[in-house]
């Protein structure tokens, strides 16, 4: 069967929204230094208010986003489920993914609510404090998905991060149970350590009753088989997905797959600027070479490579599309 889409991947819809700024504008409005702080509307606007000049960067983010920008980076053809307004946030978001090739849900009439946007603080040292309004992004409305895109994807990408809310928990159940019925294989991030500790019956009740692979990092792994050891975790882990792949920062990976022995893919050290988005670029990497058939240790290889280039730079997105399809090509003219 011919499919439409290499990715079909669901998850919050946030406009990251970039500003250089003094350390002494933290501390003037309040902004916990280097940590994610939620706040609301109002405390956004107030914010947009004091900062001086123009963003230093814009772009279309949330976690399953960045992997599937990074994916349509490296070839493959995508859509991706989020929910914006019709307002100045959520038509540059969708504006940006259509730019590069990326469908994506219709935004909603603003009488419905505000887009979610990401502001990220950036001071000199290097640090980012984010400050996140998630607005109408994880109010999914079970009739907006769209089952013939999902049913015509080769894979889908679920964000743990939807496991925070009703409506997101039900919208990622409902994507993949459609998936499952349609043949599409299924993929889950367990998106932060903090949703595996908070919401993992929210977890549990999305994944179940199993999925084709897991992303998580070794944090998030330790959390959810509560155990002290990576080896520890690999029975549990692929008892909710067949094959799972455990990051581990610099020094690489860990594939587990059913009846297989433990994979260990060394990784790329590089001296990191910015770790922020390395888990995305890294997911986007390994599906691109799932939907492309490589074996386990070509997908860990390339995964390791991408996110080695995303560490060196500050934000979680390369500057262009074309940045993407250089780092495609490195890793093709280096393995071969």
């Amino acid at each position: 069967m011919t499919r439409d889409y290499h990715l079909f991947g669901i998850g919050n819809a946030l406009l990251d929204t970039e500003f250089q700024v003094p350390e002494e504008f933290l501390t003037h409005n309040n902004v916990p230094k280097g940590r994610m702080t939620l706040i609301n509307s109002t405390r956004r606007g107030e914010l947009i208010d004091s900062v001086s000049g123009t963003p230093d960067g814009v772009s279309a983010g949330g976690s399953v986003a960045n992997a599937i920008f990074a994916a349509q980076g490296f070839g493959c053809r995508n859509f991706f489920a989020g929910i914006v307004a019709e307002d100045d946030v959520g038509m540059a978001f969708i504006q940006e993914l259509n730019h590069v090739g990326i469908d994506a849900l219709p935004p909603r009439p603003t009488v419905h609510g505000d887009s979610g946007q990401c502001l990220i603080f950036v001071t000199p040292d290097g640090e980012r404090s984010m400050n996140t309004s998630i607005g109408i992004a994880d109010s999914f409305e079970l009739s907006e998905l769209p089952s013939p895109k999902i049913q015509s994807a080769e894979l889908v990408y679920v964000e743990g991060y939807l496991a925070s809310s009703r409506t997101g928990r039900d919208a990622a159940r409902t994507v993949i149970s459609r998936a499952r019925d349609a043949g599409v294989r299924t993929c889950l991030t367990l998106a932060d350590v903090s949703i595996v500790q908070n919401f993992k019956s929210a977890l549990e009740y999305i994944v179940a009753p199993e999925l084709d692979l897991v992303f998580c990092n070794v944090e998030e792994a330790l959390a959810w088989c509560n155990v002290d050891s990576v080896e520890a975790t690999y029975e549990p882990m692929l008892s909710i997905a067949r094959l799972c792949v455990i990051t581990l920062s610099d020094a690489g990976c860990i594939v587990i797959e059913r009846g297989q022995s433990p994979l260990r893919v060394m990784g790329f050290p590089q001296s990191p600027l910015d770790s922020n988005g390395a888990g995305d670029m890294f997911a986007g990497a390994y599906l691109t070479g799932v939907v492309n058939g490589w074996e386990n240790d070509r997908c860990a290889r390339f995964a390791n490579f991408a996110a080695s280039k995303i560490v060196t730079q500050i934000g979680a997105r390369l500057s262009s599309i074309t940045e993407y399809r250089e780092v495609w090509r490195a890793f093709h003219n280096a393995s071969t």
